[in-house]
């Protein structure tokens, strides 16, 4: 394979795994400041599931029609998925549901919802959406266990993201010396 060509590839990588990479600085973020000020973040949780529904539209777009359906198909089953997850949201919201849980509990059943909507979107298209949604069931979980001990949720937070980067990498150079392998057992 020329170096053109890998640099395309790379380039190639990049731009698919770039909503991934925004997805999990805007949840570190939030995470951050959630673990900070927990009564006071489910809002931005809230403006953050959109972000969520598209990078998960974009992650399995390529696969949609592979299987016969049309790709209008594909886009209205993930309008369901990740709309029924905002209708719930929405009903956490209800009058009669808010005396039951206070606003620091609303922050913390979003991101275990949004979790939740992520690993099954990524278990039916994308296997990164799946790692996202884990990312995030598992910083909901140190949250609560750590409760204010910030600087050891972010070193956690830290080696998550780096593990996902080094794994992407990874894949990614697999990805390349494959088809380089390819390449040339057929010649060209």
């Amino acid at each position: 394979m020329s170096a053109t060509a890998q640099q395309l590839e790379r380039k190639h990588f990049l731009l698919y795994n770039l909503p991934y990479l925004v997805l999990y600085v805007a949840a570190f973020g939030l995470v951050a400041m959630t673990a900070h000020d927990a009564a006071n973040t489910s809002f931005y949780w809230q403006m953050f599931i959109p972000l969520v529904a598209l990078v998960s539209i974009l992650g399995g777009w390529r696969w949609s029609g592979a299987s016969g359906d049309p790709r209008w198909m594909y886009l209205a089953r993930q309008v369901l998925h990740w709309g029924a997850l905002i209708i719930v949201i929405k009903l956490l919201y209800a009058h009669d549901v808010q005396d039951f849980l206070n606003d620091e509990q609303d922050s913390f059943v979003i991101i275990y919802l949004v979790g939740l909507a992520a690993v099954l979107s990524g278990i039916y298209l994308d296997w990164k959406m799946s790692l996202f949604g884990i990312f995030l069931l598992l910083s909901a979980v140190g949250m609560a266990w750590l409760d204010d001990n910030a600087m050891l949720l972010m070193v956690v937070g830290i080696v998550a993201v780096a593990a996902v980067a080094v794994s992407l990498v990874i894949r990614g150079k697999l990805f390349v010396s494959k088809k380089t392998g390819i390449a040339a057992a057929s010649g060209t």
